[in-house]
């Protein structure tokens, strides 16, 4: 593990630690996706967050100020803390540690699922059903469209990959025709 890492999951652990013992995992859970959409969808703020220049006192105040009345105490005082400490740039990384422990407790896997086509509610309940059943967990999907599989999906979770798309069943039968064709 590098040393980036294992600071974020040392960080990631005592919110965690934190959570659980006040009750309130579900807050801070919530608190951690509206700064993981805080931090994905400013570049500014990433920069900012990343900067070196910028003192920690500055980096407090201005964090503060952008998500003063958007999470919980503890979350506030989480990110308060991280900024004190000079790092306010690992926040994005222990956003991911904390997501991953919550997977950990929750028994829960993350899986990359490419269609063709945008789905349904019901058609990704029953992609997500079949993907639990094989995997013995519960799933947090991730959609991904992409027009050229032409139909079907893909699934990659854990270490496996489901390839039920069309175009891996014409690529299989390309190859049993050339192979075929061989003989």
């Amino acid at each position: 593990m590098a040393t980036s890492s294992r600071v974020a999951h040392r960080y990631a652990k005592a919110i965690f630690d934190i959570a659980r013992q006040e009750s309130s995992s579900d807050t801070v859970i919530e608190d951690m996706r509206t700064l993981r959409g805080a931090i994905d969808g400013s570049s500014d703020l990433r920069a900012f967050l990343a900067s070196p220049v910028i003192d920690v006192h500055t980096k407090e105040r201005i964090i503060g100020a952008i998500f003063n009345g958007k999470v919980g105490t503890i979350m506030d005082r989480f990110i308060t803390l991280m900024a004190l400490k000079g790092r306010a740039a690992s926040l994005s990384a222990i956003v991911d540690a904390f997501h991953h422990l919550i997977d950990d407790e929750r028994n829960i896997v993350e899986a990359t699922i490419t269609t063709a086509i945008d789905l349904d509610a019901e058609q990704k309940s029953r992609i997500e059903g079949q993907i639990a059943k094989i995997s013995g967990h519960g799933i947090r999907a991730r959609y991904i469209i992409d027009p050229a599989i032409i139909g079907g999906f893909r699934a990659r979770f854990e270490d496996r990959m489901i390839d039920a798309t069309v175009s891996h069943q014409l690529e299989r039968l390309r190859e049993s025709l050339t192979i075929g064709g061989n003989n």
